[in-house]
This record gives C-alpha cells, structure tokens and sequence, in this order.
C-alpha cells in the first residue's frame, strides 16, 4: 500500500481519530479495502497523532528569517510560512502538538531538503519549475483611487526586528521596511488577522537594548490604518501603523541612528512616488472611461463632466436642434428613487429610445420599477427593434460634509459653489446589440402603444448644466471672430431666409435668423456672406454649402459648418486669407475653459464613486498581463466578487480571461491596427464548495448558440455556486507615460533616478485599458430568468 493513495482519507479521519465515532466511521469508509490497508490506515493515524515535545527550529532549515515562537508551552523558531503553515494544519490535529504537525513544518515549501528533491525529481523528468503563470498574470495591485498617501514628515528606509501585540493577544514578529517618528511599514506573516483600525502594541527590542529606553522596551501603541498585499510572496503582508501615543522614543532612538557615523538607512521618497503612481493611472481612467458624471443640486443638474470616451453616451441625449435634454431622464419621481436620505447611493436601470417624425426626435425612458410585466414587454417591443434602444444604469449618491472637507485643499476657490451640490450621479451606458433580439422574443402583450404616451419625455426646456471638459484642454479647432454683417440663406424646404453674421471662422457660421428656422441639425443651407461678395466681387462666397449642427431653443440662431466637398476648398482658403489680413480688424472670441480647480474637484467626485471596475493591462517581451485596478472602500459586489477568485485576499480577473488573455483581448491589445473598442459579455459561474472556489467557468455571450442554451447555463450555475455577468469594455492604451505629470516626475528624477524610470517603463508597457461592469440584474430580466 502506498501512504499517498490514501492521504486524503486519512486526513479526513485524522480530526476524529480521539473521538467513539473513529472505528465506526474508519469501517465505512474502508469497507472496499483489504483488512491490511486498514490496518496500515489505522497505524497511521496513531503515529501522526501521537504527541510530540521536540522543539521545533528551522534556522538554517528554510529559505526564510526565523523568529521565536512560544507554541505549546515551548519556545521554537519558525519562519513566516511555516507559522503561515502551522495555524493552517493545527485544526487537523484538533489543536496539539503531534508528530504528523511536526513533520508537515519540517516539509513547508521552502524548505531546502523539499526544494533540493523537488529539483533532482524535475531534472530527472527533463522539467523545469512548473508555475501557475497564467494565474499570476491576471492578480493585478489594488489601487485605492482618490485617496493619497500623504506624510508631514520624511520616513527612513530602516530595518529592524519588531514584536507586535494583536488585541486578540496574539504575539507576532515582524520586520519593519520604513520607520518615522509617527508611524511605520512592517512585514508580518499572513497567517493572522490585522483588523484595520484596531489597536496593536509594539515593542523594539533591538532598539531598546541599543538605547535602553523603557518606552521602546515596554511596547508602544500603534493603530492599523492599511494592510497590503506582499507582491513579492503570499506568506507575508505588509502593515500600515500609526503611532497612537504622545511618546517619543522612536524619535528619539531615530536621531540617534541617522548621528550615527556608519549609518547606512535613507530617507525615504516611497509617498511621492506611489502619489505619483496612482494620480497617473486616474488620470488614465479619467481619459477613458465611458462613465458619464452628473453633479446635482438637489433636483437641478448643475454640471456633466465630459471626457474622452464618453462624449457618444452625452450625444446621444441630443434631440434634433442638437440641443441637450439629458435633464429630462431625471424626473421628480426617479430623483425620489434615486435621492434616497440615508442610503450610500442608489441604482436605477432605465430602457430609451427616440423616434423621429417631422424632423422632430421624441425620446421615450422607463425604468423596470416604473412599468406593470405588460408595459415593460411592450416597451421592449416598440423600443428593441430600434437602433436607438439603449440601457442605462445609473448610480446616484450624496456628497458628504467628508466630501466638501477633501475638496477644500482641492478647489477652495470653488468651495462655496461646490457646498450646494448634493448629490453625484453616474451613467453607463450597458447596452447589448447583439442581445436585442431577446427583448423582441417575448409575448407581445394585448395593449395599445397609447399606454407609453406617460414615459415620453417632454421637449422643453433644454439642459441648462454646465459641459465641463475633463482635459482643460481648448476644444475649437480653430479660432472664432467677432463680425456683424447680412447674410443670405435658402433651405430647401423654407426656402430663402435673412440672417445676421455674429461671427465666423474658416469653417463654421453663427447665425442670427429674422424667422424661426423649420428644419433641424444635419440639414443642408446654402448661404451667401453678401457684406463679403460687396467689398470682392471675385470672392467665392455665393451659393457655399453648410450644414446645420446646432439650433437654438427658440430656433432663432443656428450654428453652421462648411461642407467638406471639393468645391469648398478654395472658398474655406479664401476665408483663411481674408482673416490673416483683417486680423488688426477682427476680435476674436476666446473659448471659455473651466477653471482646473473646478475640475480636479469634479475629477475627486467621480474617482472615489467608481462604479466600474477598472484595470489596466500591459504587454512584457509578449506576455500580457493584468497590472493594476482600480478599487473603492468599501469592495462593491463586483469587486467582492473578484476577491472570491483571488482566494479572498487578492482580486483575481481569472473569471473574466481564465487561461485566454491573449485571445480575449487580442482585438484591442495588439500592435497593429488595434481595433478602437471592444464590449463582450462574460456569463462567470463560480463552482462554490465551502466558501471555496474549487473551478471558475466563464463563456462568452456568443458562444451560446440560443438564449434557451443561456438561460440552462444561469440554472444550472445558480443551482451550484455563484453566478454574474459582466460586461467588459476595452480600449487600447498607446504611449500611456504621458499620464504621468511631467513636473512631478523631474522632482522623482531628482530623488531617485532609478524609480522614477521604473516608473516610466511601466506606463510605456501598458497596452489597453478596461472596465467591468456588473449586469447580472438586466441579463436575468432580459432572458427572463
């Protein structure tokens, strides 16, 4: 018999082996068994449980620092996997001290004797090291976004041995990295619990032998503010500690060291740098997410924060004179469901859509909660089969007096204007293209689509919110001048209309109508700048083509751009020439830019709401990984979902790209022609045991062959574990360390050269941009689940 074919069977006995329900059940699970393996079975159990009072020291044993550990009324010398390993396997041998938890600590990973026969069996085999690289390489570093580590003082690089108290009473030793009068960064085993903001004392022996200083000898008390993950191994973790008494005995015994002549720790910059980090990988996130940010005063939408990728989401809720009525989605009735006193935030899902009849779009917008079972089909039957049917998820919350608090140091100016918003909100766009034919396939219900007449939106008045520009940067491709002249207009359906010039540039028109204009945006005029033609009767700028991209409300000014035809090119040059040689005579109008203090303060807002999940991944000598992501406090479901995963410590996006990265981001992370964006979604099952995650099973929304196949998948998955879909945005990522602030990363230049250009080369390899988000509740309604 070999003791492996019945490991598992016997470490199923082993907590049981002291109990009258052994021989019972050691019967009925060996009942195949010939009787000498269940003698063999029984013997060794006895001998694994049998107590053992040999002290245990690895020094010199394991490739790691042993510290002393008073186990079992007897001192032993343990490195941070074996302690990791010992509370791990101590409820197997119900507790004590036995001869099989001796030998499972003589037989951690690392140590040198299991690490040497591990290397001769691989060699033997023609192998080398086999590792989960796959795994590996979608744990990305958790960023805390809009939250800054910030010191009032310097920290020093140095490393000594330290002996935290838990208020569990648990004794740990650690070793710190970084140490200042006010707090410190230690590395401790894993194994434990550091509950965040509880209270820890911690005594420097060596320092206090060193100086013979009672405070440092007795222990001071700390305060847990953060816990990090070890990168580098999963059998320590890194403490965040804030000094919590009026003692200044480090102080003290750290002027000492750094007088010292043969002092070798450094001051340490490791603040700014990862300030630097993170503000460079939020700005990222702020030029690509597709979140659209509102910011309420009370029911009045006062701002909406434009940004790169989420200017088609603000179009969209344009009607036909180009003008925005997003204010009308926000109703008195979905504010009161969404101004929630009390609650955190608030989510809304809404279906939309927009006829257009007359040259006049009419957008209809209802939520699941606002419709009977019958209105709601019908809306998706009416709405669906329109290339303007949209989902939306909207997550409001209020802002905080901790909110207002923060943005003093960011926007003081603003503080007084920024103290009457109430409120934040953010809209995603979740729409499925490919899943409109699910909406269509319900029963049609027996109504008239009179019954929607109470979600069509009204049409006045338009948005009065102010569009703020998430880059600062001017937006006019060129400069506007101030002139006042006639001009003539004819519309093909209007027919001949007077205007005024207000002002013009090479390529656009604005235009003061003497009667309402009839048409809409896109529309084609054909104008004459008739005070131009009298001075140059030569000029070409008789009969020119311009289409129309904006009406006022009262339809009494539009605004016009030049057609871009062939037959234009020598009137747009005329236009150039004629402004280069008047420009002692025309004023140009300045484009408004909002204040930067005013967008950082917005910027805060959105950055500590994420409603998405956003990750960032890079490109190694080939190998694509998952790098960093961003994260709030506290873990949203999704996020929560993702630590699942991860084995509850780490967020893992295994369910998302399992052993398929490459393939699965293939579309926007290659080198050549990358495609600009690309929106799946992933149905995940987690096979769940115990809390356990024991398999992860993830398709593709269109590797189902029908929505009957999906909805037996959702079964079977929430029969047997946990169940969610996500919906997946990438976008490529290309020369990514121009996020970083050039200013900031000179003063890193100057501090540490070699971290600041790690620094750059971690930006330079970042290759696309990503976002989840969680779709669970609109897939299971869609397919009716």
């Amino acid at each position: 018999m070999k003791q492996d074919d019945y490991q598992g069977l016997i470490e199923q006995l082993l907590p049981l082996s002291q109990t009258p329900k052994f021989e019972v059940l050691l019967d009925k699970l060996t009942a195949n068994e010939p009787n000498s393996a269940k003698l063999l079975i029984k013997m060794e159990i006895r001998r694994l449980m049998a107590p053992c009072n040999r002290t245990i020291d690895l020094r010199g044993k394991v490739d790691g620092e042993c510290h002393e550990y008073d186990l079992h009324g007897k001192k032993h010398w343990l490195d941070d996997v074996a302690i990791n390993y010992y509370y791990e396997r101590l409820p197997l041998y119900n507790g004590q001290l036995t001869q099989g938890l001796w030998e499972d600590l003589h037989n951690t990973p690392n140590n040198f004797r299991v690490k040497h026969e591990k290397a001769k069996q691989s060699q033997q085999k023609g192998q080398g090291p086999v590792t989960d690289s796959a795994q590996t390489a979608l744990l990305p570093e958790k960023l805390t976004f809009g939250s800054y580590l910030s010191r009032s003082e310097s920290r020093i690089h140095y490393a000594t041995q330290v002996l935290i108290t838990l208020q569990s009473g648990q004794e740990v030793h650690g070793t710190t990295s970084d140490l200042s009068n006010s707090g410190c960064r230690v590395r401790v085993p894993a194994a434990f619990d550091y509950p965040p903001s509880s209270e820890v004392t911690v005594r420097f022996a060596a320092l206090a032998k060193k100086y013979l200083d009672p405070d440092l000898e007795d222990g001071l008390s700390y305060r847990i503010i953060g816990v990090d993950q070890n990168n580098d191994s999963t059998s320590n973790a890194w403490l965040r500690l804030r000094l919590d008494t009026s003692s200044d005995a480090i102080k003290r015994a750290l002027e000492s060291e750094m007088a010292s002549p043969d002092f070798r720790g450094k001051q340490d910059g490791e603040d700014k740098l990862l300030t630097l980090k993170l503000q460079s990988y939020e700005q990222s996130f702020l030029h690509h997410t597709s979140v659209l940010p509102l910011y309420f005063a009370q029911d009045k939408m006062e701002y909406v924060l434009k940004t790169r990728q989420n200017h088609s989401l603000w179009d969209y809720w344009h009607d036909e004179r180009n003008q925005p009525v997003l204010n009308h989605l926000f109703d008195p009735q979905r504010l009161s469901l969404l101004q929630v006193e009390g609650a955190a935030n608030s989510q809304l899902l809404l279906y939309c859509f927009y006829v257009e009849k007359n040259k006049r779009r009419f957008f209809y917008s209802a939520s699941p909660s606002e419709m009977s079972v019958e209105e709601r089909q019908l809306f998706w039957k009416l709405g669906a089969k329109r290339a303007s049917w949209r989902a939306f998820k909207v997550t409001m919350s209020a802002i905080t007096a901790a909110d207002i608090e923060r943005l003093q140091d960011v926007s003081p100016d603003w503080l007084n204007k920024l103290k009457t918003l109430t409120h934040v909100a953010l809209v995603q766009d979740v729409t499925h293209h490919d899943a409109q034919q699910a909406y269509l396939s319900h029963p049609k219900p027996e109504r008239s689509s009179q019954a929607l007449r109470r979600f069509l939106h009204e049409r006045n008045p338009v948005s009065q919110a102010s569009l703020i520009s998430s880059d600062m940067q001017p937006q006019r491709r060129e400069p506007r001048y101030q002139y006042r002249s006639k001009v003539s207009l004819v519309h093909a359906e209007q027919g001949f209309m007077e205007g005024a010039l207000l002002d013009f540039s090479s390529g656009g028109l604005n235009v003061a109508l003497k009667q309402p204009f009839q048409g809409a945006k896109d529309d084609l005029i054909s104008v004459s700048l008739d005070a131009f033609v009298k001075i140059d009767r030569r000029a070409p700028l008789v009969d020119m083509p311009y289409q129309v991209i904006r009406v006022s409300p009262k339809r009494n000014n539009i605004q016009l751009k030049l057609v871009n035809e062939a037959p234009n090119t020598r009137r747009r040059q005329y236009l150039r020439r004629l402004i280069e040689h008047n420009q002692e005579k025309l004023t140009v109008l300045d484009e408004i830019l909002p204040d930067p203090p005013l967008v950082r303060a917005m910027h805060q807002l959105l950055l500590t709401r994420l409603t998405v999940q956003p990750y960032f991944i890079r490109r190694d000598n080939g190998v694509l990984s998952v790098s960093a992501v961003g994260i709030n406090l506290p873990p949203s479901r999704l996020h929560r979902l993702l630590e699942r995963a991860g084995g509850g410590r780490q967020i893992s996006f295994y369910p998302l790209f399992g052993d398929k990265i490459h393939t699965r981001t293939h579309e926007v992370s290659r080198l050549s022609q990358p495609q600009k964006e690309l929106i799946r979604e992933y149905y995940v099952w987690m096979d769940m045991q115990d809390e356990t995650v024991r398999r992860v099973h993830t398709f593709a929304d269109s590797e189902f062959e029908s929505d009957d196949a999906r909805r037996k998948f959702i079964e079977l998955a929430q029969r047997g574990g946990l169940f969610a879909v996500l919906r997946n945005r990438m976008a490529p990522l290309a020369h990514a360390e121009q996020e970083i602030n050039p200013e900031k990363l000179a003063a890193l230049l100057q501090r540490d050269t070699h971290k600041a250009r790690q620094l750059e080369d971690e930006f330079a390899a970042l290759c696309a941009y990503g976002e989840l988000v969680d779709v669970t509740d609109e897939v299971l309604m869609r397919l009716g689940c």
